[in-house]
């Protein structure tokens, strides 16, 4: 049990289950684990819909979820990359806390959709993104 960073009066503790004994590494625990559960909801209700796709194969469950975390991994980068050039505003609560306007995988999944609107231009920012690892000294950026 920790007190809850968010200064929630509705919930003013955070409570975690673990065999661990240091709440610490319990705490850290849950933070990464959360930063999958964020990707999941992602991929599941707010953006991918992964679960409207009825694959009934393993290999093909596979192959859509490694496209997936591709695609998902492309929109949080370009989410990065819009915010650091233009930050994302931010939303102001009644409890006076502030959060981003919108997350950097939804701010990037605007762009990958305006960028990959047909297969050129899929294949064009592929290959702007393999020949920047390839190149060593990434004089195409």
């Amino acid at each position: 049990m920790m007190k809850n960073p968010k200064h929630d009066r509705q919930e003013p503790y955070l409570y975690f289950i673990s065999d661990l004994q240091d709440a610490r590494a319990i705490a850290s625990h849950y933070y990464k684990r959360w930063k999958v559960e964020c990707c999941f909801k992602n991929l599941k209700t707010n953006g991918f819909n992964i679960e409207d796709i009825n694959l009934q194969s393993d290999e093909k469950i596979e192959l859509m979820m490694a496209v997936l975390a591709m695609l998902y991994l492309i929109a949080v980068r370009e989410g990065i990359l819009r915010h650091l050039c233009k930050p994302i505003p931010l939303k102001k609560y009644k409890d006076g806390s502030k959060q981003m306007a919108i997350s950097f995988f939804r701010l990037g999944c605007y762009i990958v959709q305006n960028l990959f609107k047909d297969i050129q231009g899929f294949l064009k920012y592929f290959n702007r993104i393999i020949s920047f690892f390839f190149d060593p000294l990434h004089l195409h950026l």
